[in-house]
């Protein structure tokens, strides 16, 4: 079906999605921050703010390793083999008997791993082997469920290089960005003067810079640096590789993107009561279905000082990029409501919400450790009562980076006097949900919930207080 073709799906209105995206722009700006964003019908001139700006897109880089390493396949790469096989220093860890597929799809069973991940971009290769071999942790037997991790994507990129000696850089830059003119994106800070500065929004709401890290194995996961035009030049090979499947040799690259964008891995369903939209994942993007305008393909990216999101509607011809420049800027969100928006103007209705009820398909895990609970419940206690000793003990090198201990405790101890918590917490308020995620509750008048995530090695990553 072509964009101009008749079909049972519903265009939204381009004008109100300028207007949700004008709006969000405006939020951002009176925090400090800035935000570039673009809408793009196929076959007309885009609209975009600060197009041409160079922002770090985070995990939307994962769909130029996927492509990178189609290139790889399609040249005799076996993604069925193990990790393992393929690079040898892998043997003896817990992943190395995971494949190139169960990676690209989030089927390794290994847990998602965002905030530390995305602090270690420029460890070196022979770093991450070595803290594999310190004993990684899964949380699940491969491909028995979607469990989002970064770690997976890393790999791709030893994988990328052990087969070819080139660097992974090199790779995705000769196979994917010079074949599509992406001259506007990369991986090197050094070769982006102009690159729109990262900001992290502390508690009182003061904007601090945020550090940027520089390529290295981690870069597959999130490194990438582009901009809204070239990302809408991205998104539209990919609808032009959907459109001209038939036309392209199995190696060649417009086949790979649309090999890519097929539906791998069931994450959840989503219901309205206008509409319903499965959710899944592909080759480094999220294929989805919405009953109100068929095909949708997407993938969002966080990272310190940053958030963006892409989406593009393959049966409308219609794609949308955001940019924020603050740290895990919720840019999908901002793009959905701009999107049910655009929908509910263009069926008459414009002050129409939708309310979404979401259903995640259910996955095994491994049984709970005791030191993994153990760990749970003295991070939650630093909250009752912070002890500098346990947490040097405790947290992962990403937790000072995100959030300085002095502003921590300072988070900590409102929380707590806020709702008058004085008692440390015990055995019998952990409830455990994977081997290295336990939520502690605190049985007061009010909700009081402490969510506590690990690392592969299961150290403290992250603390969350309920709001």
């Amino acid at each position: 079906m072509s964009p101009g073709d008749s079909m049972p799906f519903t265009h939204p209105d381009t004008q109100a999605i300028i207007g949700g995206l004008e709006a969000a722009a405006k939020s951002l700006a009176e925090q400090g921050g800035t935000l570039a964003w673009g809408v793009f019908r196929r076959g007309e001139t885009g609209t975009a703010a600060h197009g041409d700006v160079p922002y770090r897109i985070a995990s939307m880089t994962k769909s130029f390793t996927a492509a990178a390493i189609g290139c790889l396949a399609a040249n005799g790469l076996d993604l069925d083999r193990s990790l393992g096989q393929i690079v040898p220093e892998l043997r003896g860890t817990s992943i190395a008997d995971r494949t190139c597929r169960q990676a690209l799809t989030m089927g390794t069973g290994f847990a998602k791993d965002d905030p530390w991940a995305d602090r270690v971009e420029a460890m070196t290769s022979a770093e991450l082997i070595d803290y594999l071999k310190r004993g990684a942790i899964p949380i699940a037997p491969a491909d028995t469920g979607f469990e989002y991790s970064n770690l997976g994507y890393a790999l791709l990129g030893l994988v990328a290089e052990s087969v070819t000696g080139q660097s992974f850089i090199d790779i995705v830059t000769a196979e994917v960005l010079q074949p599509l003119g992406l001259s506007r994106t990369g991986f090197d800070v050094a070769d982006f003067p102009d690159l729109m500065p990262g900001i992290r929004i502390d508690r009182n709401g003061q904007g601090h810079p945020t550090e940027l890290t520089g390529p290295g194995a981690f870069s597959p996961i999130g490194g990438v640096i582009s901009t809204v035009n070239d990302i809408g030049t991205w998104m539209n090979a990919h609808m032009d590789a959907l459109d001209s499947l038939d036309a392209y040799a199995p190696g060649a690259l417009p086949r790979i993107l649309s090999d890519n964008q097929q539906s791998h891995r069931l994450i959840e369903v989503q219901t309205s009561e206008h509409h319903a939209e499965s959710v899944n994942y592909g080759f480094g993007l999220q294929p989805r279905l919405d009953s109100r305008f068929g095909r949708v393909v997407c993938h969002s990216g966080g990272y310190p000082g940053y958030g963006s999101h892409m989406r593009w509607f393959p049966d409308l011809g219609l794609s949308i990029v955001v940019f924020g420049n603050t740290t895990y800027y919720p840019a999908e969100r901002t793009v959905r409501e701009a999107i049910d928006a655009g929908w509910a103007a263009a069926t008459a209705s414009p002050d129409r919400q939708l309310i979404r009820t979401s259903f995640a398909v259910p996955a095994p895990h491994h049984r709970v450790a005791p030191e993994q609970s153990e760990t749970v419940l003295r991070a939650a206690n630093l909250v009752i009562d912070f002890d500098e000793e346990v947490a040097n003990e405790l947290f992962a090198v990403n937790m000072d980076l995100d959030e300085p201990r002095t502003e921590r405790r300072e988070r900590f101890d409102a929380w707590k006097d806020d709702r008058q918590l004085t008692q440390s917490f015990t055995d019998e308020d952990v409830t455990m949900t994977t081997p290295l995620k336990g939520t502690v509750t605190a049985h007061t008048t009010q909700t009081a919930t402490i969510t506590v995530s690990l690392d592969h090695l299961g150290e403290v990553q992250t603390i969350s207080l309920s709001s």
